[in-house]
This record gives C-alpha cells, structure tokens and sequence, in this order.
C-alpha cells in the first residue's frame, strides 16, 4: 500500500531527553513509554518518506512553510546534551509535487531554510525517539501559519495528494503540546480552561471527530496557550477519507504543560479492497 500509510502526534520537551531531563525523566515515564511504542509502529509501516510539522521552525505569519533546500541537520547542544546530532536528506521531489499540490489548493506554501536549515527542538526531541523507526529515511520539515485553521487542514489534503501521485509510503507527524496553561506555576501562567481544552481534544481525537477540533472554540483555544493545534488539523487533513484507526497512547502534564501521544494507523480503504 503507498500514500498516507501513517500519522501521528507527538509533544516536543525537551525534559523528554535522558541527557537532558536526568531524574526528571520519570515524571514523563507514560510519555517515554508511549514515545518506544509509536517508534515501534512507525519501524512496521517501513515509511519512504516522512512529513514533520513543528510549531518552532522559521514560520510565515500567511503562508505554510517547507524545506527545499537538500539535507536539514541539527543537535541539543543548546541544552547541554553533546553526543546527539542528527541530520537528513531532504525528499526534493515530493517538495516539488506538494508546492504544485498546495498550488492547485490555493494553499499559500513558502519555502523555509533556503540557505541551510537547522532543525529545532520541536523536531528534534520526536526525532530523538522516531529515528530509531526510520533508518535512512527522508525527512520533510514543515511550518504552520496563523491562517485559518481551515486553511491547515486543506494543507493536510495537499500532503495526502502529493503520497497518492508519488505512490510513496509516507508518514505524517504532527509535533505539538496542548495547554500550556495547566497548573499554577505554568510555563505560561495557569488558566483553569487548559484542561478543558485538553480534554475536549483528546476526546475529539479518541473518537476521530474532525469536526468538533476544526469548531473548537476559539477562545477555549486561545485561553489554553496551546501550541500544537495547528500541526494537529494539517494532519487529520492529510488522513481524511482514509480508513484510520485512532488510538491515544498517553497523556499526562506533570509539569503544566500537556503532553499527549497519539496514533493513527491506516488501512485500506474499501475501494482499495475491491481492487
């Protein structure tokens, strides 16, 4: 089976990190645990070619963005952590196919990194985990915007178009925390409304209802603090339509700030059955 053959959402602390976090770590212990699993599931898909959507790259206020340039590499020096450096090659013809995609969408698509990229943490601490299920992999990093979240999901559509002309087994990855805002002493204040917002996405999520996040209250949204939204709707754009089967992993925000683990294996469709 080739195209969206894959996705998932995975939270980007670096606390996360070993190296990084030290004891700490077992504070995360469910989200280190969920983090081995989806390594494990992303290893039997045997992807071609992955997509990740980071909420820290160079983004366009009104524009999506991607990387053209050849290779993107990076590391955790900035935290401490020697040893860990990471690079990859760049899929330049699935660039080419998603900016035509994009293009016919009337999607707004800027190139990022056009002179060297350096990937950033909310790349790399997946990465840290992922790789081991991607020997060799192509890595496609992308940006979101502060367009309407419409506009995200089309872009995930882009991405599922680019797989099906392509007949690559590809793999989304939507990189993202929830609320920020769920505890007193939060990296960005506490707001009661942080764990409503988590808990009705997670909900929506569980239950694969692509509506009910596309309608979340825009309020409720901003009042989370959240910064993973958008990576989330790219990706339940580039899945619609396909047979998907949505597990949630783990949970957990011990440290104010929510950490969720999700999966979405596909399979095939009816149509594809038939055939």
């Amino acid at each position: 089976m080739a195209g969206i053959v894959f996705g998932c959402i995975v939270p980007h602390p670096p606390i996360l990190i070993p190296e990084i976090g030290g004891i700490q770590v077992q504070q995360v212990a469910a989200t280190t645990r969920a983090m081995e699993q989806l390594t494990a599931m992303l290893a039997q898909v045997q992807p071609e070619t992955i997509f990740l959507i980071s909420p820290h790259g160079p983004a366009h206020y009104d524009a999506m963005g991607t990387l053209t340039t050849a290779s993107s590499k990076g590391n955790f020096r900035v935290w401490g952590a020697r040893g860990l450096d990471y690079s990859f090659n760049n899929d330049q013809e699935a660039v080419a196919t998603l900016q035509e995609e994009a293009k016919n969408l009337s999607v707004p698509l800027r190139p990022i990194g056009e002179k060297g990229y350096e990937l950033d943490h909310g790349v790399l601490v997946p990465i840290y985990f992922l790789s081991q299920g991607m020997k060799s992999v192509p890595l496609i990093p992308l940006t979101f915007s502060w367009l309407p979240l419409s506009v995200h999901y089309t872009f995930g559509q882009a991405i599922q178009r680019v797989a099906a002309r392509l007949r690559k087994r590809v793999v989304v990855v939507a990189s993202g925390d929830l609320s920020h805002r769920l505890l007193p002493g939060a990296p960005a204040g506490y707001d009661p409304l942080g764990k409503v917002f988590d808990e009705r996405l997670r909900q929506a999520l569980a239950s694969y209802d692509t509506q009910a996040i596309l309608n979340l209250d825009p309020e409720l949204t901003e009042r989370a603090g959240e910064c993973g939204l958008r990576s989330i709707v790219i990706l339940l754009g580039a899945l619609e339509g396909l047979s998907v089967k949505p597990q949630i992993l783990s949970y957990e925000g011990p440290f104010g700030v929510g950490y969720l683990v999700a999966a979405f294996e596909v399979g095939q469709t009816q149509a594809e059955e038939r055939k």
